[in-house]
């Protein structure tokens, strides 16, 4: 999906500048390079991120604000996409560097890390139009975030039980996915919130969006019998397809959208909106408030 929205974009803004922030840098500037020869677009370029990383964010943010003070090279920021998205089965119980379940910390905190540590450099930006796009999906309606035990931060949600204290049926995503997708949602809705609140308010605005049931390379972790590929490729969009749902909120003028909300195929998607609105205000604020506190370590 980010190489496909990429490319896209690059071939939309003429010489307009395209960073891909990497976790492998070496597929990165490939990419890269196969971006400009696609586009014609030379400003394509890689730097290195991981987002499991928390110094690694850092780095990132000191980098780009190094060449931002520089006289030769400001990069006014326009659009900051956050598109990275780890898929993992539960029972491998992967973690960051730092000991978070790799969803929360890869999918939410590593974003919202990342967004914080780039806020200033877009605010200080004299452009009328900058925004934060999330990539959400519609596997947040199974997602759930439980304030009071807070399990998703380092082991995880644990499976349900119902009434006869019988596992219930796993769905086929991990429910650590599924709740990451459903923060970012809620991420967006709240900083949406927080940048209009700002005196003045902000003229930065943020979107989410449902790309659809894409093929990509997200499942590369997960060992799906061939059977199975084949019946899903049957329902799949095409990469290219599903970027359309990125590059439509960021490209798209700002009047005709609605900041914080969640997009799918150029509008509203009602469904995942009603969830958000059900999980209600203080629970996205609390989310807010603690990865606020877990970003300043």
């Amino acid at each position: 999906l980010g190489f496909e929205a990429a490319k896209d974009l690059a071939g939309r803004i003429g010489n307009g500048k395209i960073i891909l922030a990497c976790r492998n840098y070496e597929n990165g500037e490939s990419a890269a390079s196969m971006i400009r020869q696609s586009s014609g677009n030379a400003n394509v370029e890689c730097m290195k991120l991981d987002l499991a990383s928390c110094d690694s964010i850092r780095q990132f943010a000191l980098d780009l604000t190094k060449r931002n003070e520089d006289s030769d090279e400001q990069l006014d920021i326009s659009a900051l996409i956050c598109n990275a998205g780890v898929w993992v089965p539960m029972e491998q119980k992967q973690k960051t560097d730092e000991g978070y379940e790799v969803h929360f910390g890869v999918n939410h905190l590593g974003h919202f890390r990342l967004i914080q540590s780039i806020l200033p450099i877009m605010t200080k930006s004299k452009l009328e139009d900058k925004r934060v796009v999330f990539v959400s999906s519609s596997l947040l309606k199974s997602g759930k975030i439980d304030m009071q035990k807070r399990d998703f931060i380092h082991d995880g949600r644990s499976d349900e039980v119902d009434t006869n204290n019988e596992t219930k049926r796993k769905s086929f995503a991990p429910t650590g996915y599924c709740d990451s997708k459903l923060m970012n949602a809620l991420t967006c809705r709240q900083l949406a919130l927080e940048l209009h609140n700002q005196h003045p308010p902000s003229n930065i605005t943020t979107y989410a969006v449902c790309p659809g049931f894409c093929k990509s390379n997200l499942g590369r972790s997960v060992q799906v019998p061939f059977y199975v590929r084949g019946i899903m490729r049957l329902f799949q969009r095409t990469s290219a397809q599903g970027a359309q749902n990125i590059v439509h909120v960021t490209m798209e003028d700002t009047e005709k959208l609605v900041s914080g909300a969640l997009y799918q195929d150029g509008k509203i998607e009602d469904g995942t909106t009603s969830v958000l609105e059900g999980v209600g205000a203080d629970v996205q604020k609390q989310l807010w408030d603690l990865s606020e506190e877990l970003a300043k370590k």
